[in-house]
């Protein structure tokens, strides 16, 4: 079983940096104007901006992409369209890459690694966790439709509650730290 969740990890981690990958090249053929209009991640914040509003916009928007993957678990071709929605997140992440480097040059490189490194890696926690157990499920939901053993629901529920459970307390961590952490290291970029 660790050796099954092992190749799930490496086979969405495979398709969330193809996904980086075409997105970085495929930034070369929009036009500059359009890349900064994709700058709407470090726009200037001022002292008012409200904390509370960032936790809650980006809490619903972790559990409403959780509820997605989770959703797509239960079907036949779970697994397809939950590689699809992790590589679409990597082509995102790729293209926000390349605007950062398109509209700041060499100081795009630091953008990165102060403020979009961590913002990714903190998204992408609660993903992978609820993405590992979404292709676990729709695998067995497509060997049970294709054998005839038996689908043993108790037992796909309890695990499918742990990693729900799981994963939710990520994304609610997740989502303070990116009103707070994040929100200080993006007014600390936008100091230079």
């Amino acid at each position: 079983m660790k050796k099954i969740r092992q190749n799930h990890l490496i086979f969405i981690l495979i398709i969330l940096f193809g996904g980086i990958i075409v997105g970085m090249s495929g930034s070369s053929f929009l036009e500059l104007d359009m890349l900064n209009q994709l700058d709407l991640i470090l726009l200037p914040m001022n002292e008012s901006f409200d904390i509370y509003k960032v936790f809650i916009s980006q809490f619903t928007l972790h559990i409403l992409y959780i509820t997605v993957i989770t959703i797509l678990s239960t079907s036949l071709i779970g697994t397809f369209l939950i590689a699809l929605a992790l590589f679409t997140k990597g082509f995102q992440i790729g293209l926000t890459c390349m605007m950062f480097i398109y509209t700041y040059q060499m100081k795009g490189l630091l953008g990165i690694i102060l403020t979009l490194l961590p913002q990714m890696i903190l998204e992408m926690i609660p993903i992978v966790l609820i993405s590992i157990f979404a292709i676990q499920c729709s695998n067995h939901v497509l060997y049970t439709c294709l054998n005839t053993n038996k689908f043993k629901l108790t037992s796909e529920l309890n695990q499918g509650l742990n990693y729900l459970i799981i994963t939710i307390i990520s994304a609610l961590a997740s989502s303070y730290l990116k009103a707070t952490l994040i929100i200080m290291l993006i007014r600390f970029f936008n100091s230079f």
